[in-house]
């Protein structure tokens, strides 16, 4: 711990902060200093920019109040037209990013399978044989079969493959 007769500031609580001289502050570590200007009043130059910059705030609000109406109890409405716009903007906006999240997906879907075909085609190339290579082409297909979902089987077909299957003992299709 510091002495009172060091010319460092204390952080014990003996001394107040506001009697460290620029020299001392200098000599304190970034974060140490940080703090202990954040309680010490700003220069005159500062104060004077701060309040220049809180009286173009409060115009620019005065201004910008103007142009509204005010209801009785002083809270500011946008005119209809206004609130209209802004509807139909956010509605925009909304639909423009629900698009780029779409686009974003359909890329990334065509990077995955781009990135997998690549994959299978250098394991397919480094098989040591010709048939191992083949064979692995055939187990692994490097693009995706489309599943066709839809029913290619009409009424008398479809009696007769389920026939077969409930045929437990295999007498409609055994030849004899």
């Amino acid at each position: 711990m510091s002495s009172k007769s060091d010319n460092k500031p204390s952080t014990c609580g003996n001394r107040r902060r506001s009697s460290a001289t620029k020299e001392d502050v200098k000599r304190m570590c970034p974060q140490q200093r940080a703090r202990y200007l954040a309680y010490e009043e700003p220069p005159k130059e500062a104060k004077t920019w701060m309040a220049m910059s809180r009286q173009r705030v409060s115009a620019w609000e005065s201004s910008a109040a103007g142009g509204k109406r005010q209801t009785p109890v002083g809270h500011h409405h946008c005119d209809d037209r206004d609130e209209e716009e802004k509807r139909r903007q956010d509605l925009i906006i909304g639909q423009l990013k629900a698009a780029e999240a779409r686009n974003r997906v359909r890329q990334m879907r065509l990077q995955y399978r781009n990135m997998r075909t690549q994959e299978i085609n250098l394991m397919i190339s480094c098989q040591s044989s010709a048939q191992t290579a083949v064979r692995l082409e055939l187990l692994l297909p490097t693009e995706e079969s489309k599943i066709n979902t839809i029913d290619c089987l009409d009424k008398l077909q479809r009696k007769r493959v389920e026939e077969i299957l409930d045929d437990e003992k295999g007498l409609t299709i055994t030849r004899r």
